[in-house]
């Protein structure tokens, strides 16, 4: 109930809030601004949004505020932050944008730049920076006022956390960029008038995007140094960090590698076109900032350690790098490789050759390094020995990039396979071929030998993976101690069961005798089945974790627990038993219905479909 009212509540406070707040702008402006006079029509309008929208904000809101008073829960309620930062986010862009309008039009005026109507511009810079930069304020004291009164967790901390960190990254972007322009002016070339205009807007921008990340980020780091856990294990600002890094690595990658083909263009005597400046300044900027939130991360991991979640967003940062890396440098590879044997063929002139030497070396310097150093700083992880080690070998983020790799690769391979013996084929059979045969296969040749080094490669690392996590789990099996506590036929099907799947464990066979109290003690399982007419109560005094499958009887009934039938019970509890050495949470094993063979069949189909047509397009591509 309390939900529901905080939706309508909140919903319709911010219907009224934002409509009172542009149709005030506008009315403003249509006064204020000689140049700009709307229609009676217009004006009528905005008046009667203001008239109407304030009160609907006012009262939905002021009933909420009362409401907030009396109940901290409704004070730190995930809807209520959901309306206090919602707000905030859509007043501070178009707040941004009208002192940008405010500032520039304002320093035009007094270096004496022309615009098409400065009043105009000048006059809604300052009605919209005043009316949002109000209501901004208000929002934000509410918000801050909010945090001392009431902790934030959960969903209402992870609102607030999203708002920061987005905002903070929105500054960033617009700082960065404010930042390139700068640079570019400076040691770029421009006159006159020209040059001052530009150079206002880029500082403007630089001014606005520091100002929005500081006020953001700085608040953000606080909430980190602070107590409060929730906001040092948080996934989303691992993942803030790495978005980061890694699109701020990838922009200087991508500029890099443009400016090393500029350089290699140079040398190999072909024109050079654009200025130097305009690719290292946006390299060298990017560069910095993804430095600088690396050593944020570095001094987040040394302040607490990283959890489950976290540790899947680091590796997605450093495999997605990899990977992109890795392809820049294949690319690079199997370019230098194919212009080489075209070369040596001696088809094409040095001339001609000079333009895929310049862009393929490029890539080939530029994403090499890139998948070298993450590439061994996830090998140093994978190889870690302990349980770093095992969970890093077996994420599902190491297996798509590896078998990824591998699939691509072997499509590639086919692909080249199936060309050049159909040129070889064709040939025999008397087709008439004109040209240089070795340079039509130089291509096909190339990237077919780099695509089976990929194979090799890969497919080394994945068994070596395969291999250790069997080491590890047999290690691990070998430490439990298992006690079957079941009787008669059903307890030596338990323990054939858990022998063929664990052969390491340390397995044995009880009943309730004192003879069995020795091995229920030093148990660190105990598994078995639970009769309705017996109290498993006594099992408490045994440190041992207990997996016990409930029997029904003709007097009882389990109440939303699926009959186990006892044909199924071993494998239920060897089921339960891998997922307890894997440290993962319980779950029964169920038959596969009806709808889940048809969904199988229907994603196979479609799966084959897919490479076929990815297999056609690979041939016809050589064609």
């Amino acid at each position: 109930m309390k939900v529901v009212r905080r939706w309508y509540l909140f919903v319709s406070a911010t219907i009224g809030l934002q409509g009172f707040a542009w149709s005030l702008i506008w009315l403003l402006y249509g006064v204020f601004v000689a140049s700009h006079q709307p229609s009676i029509s217009t004006t009528a309008f905005q008046l009667a949004a203001l008239v109407i929208c304030l009160p609907v904000w006012l009262i939905h809101w002021l009933w909420g505020e009362r409401l907030a008073r009396r109940d901290q829960d409704e004070r730190a309620s995930a809807v209520r932050k959901l309306y206090l930062y919602g707000n905030l986010a859509a007043f501070l862009i178009p707040l941004m944008w009208a002192v940008y309008d405010l500032l520039d039009a304002a320093l035009a005026l007094i270096a004496g730049a022309s615009r098409t109507d400065p009043q105009a511009q000048l006059g809604y810079g300052a009605i919209a920076s005043l009316v949002l930069g109000a209501l901004f304020a208000y929002h934000s004291v509410v918000a801050r006022n909010d945090a001392h009164q009431a902790s934030l967790t959960g969903a209402g901390a992870l609102v607030r956390r999203i708002y920061l960190l987005l905002a903070a990254g929105t500054g960033l972007i617009i700082f960065a960029n404010g930042i390139i322009d700068v640079i570019r002016l400076i040691f770029g070339s421009a006159d006159g008038k020209a040059i001052v205009q530009l150079f206002a807007n880029a500082t403007i921008k630089v001014f606005i995007g520091l100002v929005v990340w500081l006020g953001h980020w700085w608040r953000a780091q606080r909430l980190f140094a602070s107590a409060d856990e929730d906001e040092r294990g948080s996934a989303f600002r691992k993942f803030y960090l790495y978005l980061v890094i890694v699109s701020a690595s990838l922009t200087a990658i991508t500029t890099a590698t443009g400016l090393l083909a500029s350089i290699f263009r140079g040398w190999l005597g072909l024109p050079v076109e654009g200025s130097l400046i305009d690719a290292l300044a946006p390299m060298v900027v990017w560069a910095v900032v993804a430095l600088y939130h690396a050593t944020v991360l570095q001094a987040d991991t040394a302040a607490i350690a990283e959890g489950p979640r976290q540790a899947g967003v680091r590796r997605l940062a450093w495999y997605l790098v990899a990977a992109i890396g890795q392809l820049a440098a294949l690319v690079g590879m199997g370019g230098l490789l194919s212009v080489i044997i075209r070369g040596l063929a001696g088809a094409d002139t040095i001339s001609e050759l000079r333009e895929p030497l310049a862009w393929f070396g490029a890539l080939l310097v530029v994403g090499l390094p890139i998948w070298l150093v993450c590439w061994r700083r996830v090998q140093r992880t994978a190889t870690t020995a302990g349980e770093i080690g095992v969970a890093e070998r077996g994420s599902l983020v190491r297996r798509i990039y590896l078998f990824g790799f591998l699939f691509i690769a072997s499509l590639t391979l086919l692909s080249t396979l199936i060309y050049i013996l159909f040129r070889l084929i064709s040939i025999a059979l008397g087709e008439q071929f004109s040209g240089n045969l070795l340079v039509d296969l130089a291509q096909a040749i190339a990237f077919g030998l780099i695509a089976a080094g990929v194979i090799v490669t890969h497919g080394l690392a994945l068994r070596a993976d395969t291999r250790a996590r069997a080491a590890a789990e047999l290690s691990r099996q070998a430490q439990v101690r298992v006690a079957v506590l079941a009787e008669g036929e059903l307890a030596e099907r338990i323990a054939v069961a858990l022998r063929q799947q664990f052969p390491q464990l340390a397995l044995s066979i009880v009943s309730r005798t004192p003879e069995a109290e020795a091995h229920l003690a030093n148990a660190d399982l105990i598994v078995g089945a639970w009769q309705p007419a017996s109290d498993p109560s006594w099992l408490n005094r045994y440190p041992a974790r207990k997996l016990l499958v409930p029997l029904a009887s003709s007097n009882w009934a389990w109440v939303g627990i699926e009959p186990a039938a006892v044909a199924n019970i071993p494998a239920q509890l060897a089921q339960a038993v891998r997922q307890t050495l894997a440290g993962e949470p319980l779950r029964p094993q169920r038959g596969v219905g009806a709808g889940a063979i048809v969904g199988a069949i229907v994603a196979i189909v479609l799966l084959i479909l897919v490479i076929i047509g990815l297999v056609q397009v690979a041939l016809f591509a050589f064609l």
